[in-house]
């Protein structure tokens, strides 16, 4: 097969580099060593996903367009059932490159290890040569992009990608003639007077481990290795949430797994949980009341999903195979079919300001401009994963217990971290 290369002498460096470093390494990434600028000859990809139901009939309809677009390449879809089995199958792949996939669908933390021992393909040749041609990139909104990014190169594409935002009854609301929280403290009064005239509880969060970090993050700090869960910042967020639960107009999920189920139950007033779940909501409300959905009510929010990595055991063919997949899942268009779709974010501006995507009925699409403004993301570090999950179990501890000693609680976290993030 004849091979278009990229050659140029601003590349020569960073492929020698890329190849000198891999020598030490057991993926050995040489992913930029060549570059095919196009594919003249059938070519099969493989990817890792865990979408189910709709959402895996959505992404196999995307799949077959681009195969009617782009004849000589094949995409294999493998479901891997959820995250977590997903997760565990490129955990223990690594240790034999060669039965990677072409790519795969991960959370950037899950990438950490894989990335720096070079089994992961920088991104940034591709997106950067003039043939390949990424259809502005810098469209992407500027926290998915920073996300797929470590160490200044670009490793992953963004996809299936959420937020929290507040649902409320917006029946209930017109009702009491509530305005709906724009801050933790709105919510807190808002909450209680719920409580006061209906008799349920007003709020909760779906994610604890998500609340934790975010209103640490309005606090000014972030959850990383450097960051002491006994300060005051920790104890104000456990606090908040602890005298809601004990005074009874704030819950958490608990055996419920979701506050969508006593959401529709009309058990509670308003969550805050993933934009993603609308269609599960609006299946669980039916024609009870009419759903509200706002921002998340306070200065951040944690922006969350998978993004797409390309792994670097493939030939030239099968990577830039891969990258012009990945390039048809995120134009304008196919993200407005996605978001329409599945409930995910546009992760294109373009997409999300689109009158397109604002009129196609879905209730988060009004005001996801508005939502998307300030989105953070959790650094990402070894231990990152492990550390995040820690935090929804403790907060899970004292919030199922009242009369649990919370200073020992957070003793006993940080005794915990100091092990993780070593």
């Amino acid at each position: 097969m004849k091979l278009k290369k990229i050659t140029a002498l601003a590349l020569a460096a960073l492929t020698t580099a890329t190849v000198m470093a891999g020598c030490s390494s057991k993926g050995g990434d040489t992913s930029n060593a060549e570059i095919v600028t196009e594919i003249t000859e059938p070519v099969e990809i493989t990817f890792w996903h865990a979408m189910n139901g709709d959402l895996e009939k959505s992404l196999q309809s995307l799949s077959d367009e681009f195969t009617k677009q782009n004849p000589n390449i094949k995409v294999t879809l493998q479901n891997q059932s959820s995250y977590q089995d997903l997760q565990q199958k490129i955990t223990a792949t690594v240790a034999s490159p060669k039965d990677l996939p072409t790519i795969t669908q991960a959370y950037p933390d899950w990438m950490f290890n894989p990335i720096k021992e070079n089994l992961v393909t920088d991104l940034t040749p591709y997106i950067e040569n003039e043939t390949l041609k990424f259809d502005n990139y810098e469209d992407i909104l500027p926290s998915f992009r920073e996300a797929a990014k470590i160490d200044g190169k670009i490793y992953g594409m963004p996809f299936n990608k959420s937020t929290e935002v507040l649902w409320y009854n917006k029946t209930l609301f017109n009702e009491l003639n509530l305005q709906v929280p724009t801050t933790y403290e709105e919510l807190v009064n808002v909450s209680k007077t719920i409580k006061e005239k209906k008799g349920i509880v007003g709020a909760g969060f779906d994610a604890l481990n998500t609340y934790y970090t975010t209103f640490v993050k309005a606090e000014g700090e972030s959850f990383d290795s450097k960051f002491d869960v006994t300060s005051d910042a920790s104890v104000k967020a456990i606090n908040y949430y602890l005298d809601g639960v004990k005074e009874g107009y704030f819950r958490i999920a608990g055996t419920d797994k979701y506050l969508s189920g006593p959401f529709a139950n009309e058990t509670i007033g308003m969550y805050v949980g993933s934009n993603a779940g609308e269609n599960f909501i609006k299946q669980g409300v039916g024609d009870k009341f009419e759903i509200g959905v706002a921002p998340y009510p306070t200065s951040t929010a944690l922006q969350q999903g998978t993004d797409l990595y390309v792994f670097s055991n493939g030939t030239p063919e099968q990577k830039t195979a891969a990258y012009e997949f990945l390039k048809f899942l995120t134009t304008k268009e196919n993200q407005i079919k996605w978001a329409e779709e599945t409930g995910y974010i546009p992760v294109r501006k373009s997409a999300i300001e689109s009158e397109e995507y604002k009129n196609s009925g879905r209730l988060i699409a009004p005001i996801l401009s508005k939502a998307t403004e300030n989105l953070y993301t959790n650094p990402i570090l070894s231990g990152a994963d492990a550390a995040y999950r820690e935090a929804g179990t403790v907060m899970e501890s004292i919030l199922s217990d009242t009369k649990i000693d919370v200073t020992k609680r957070l003793e006993e976290f940080k005794t915990t971290l100091s092990s993780i993030w070593e």
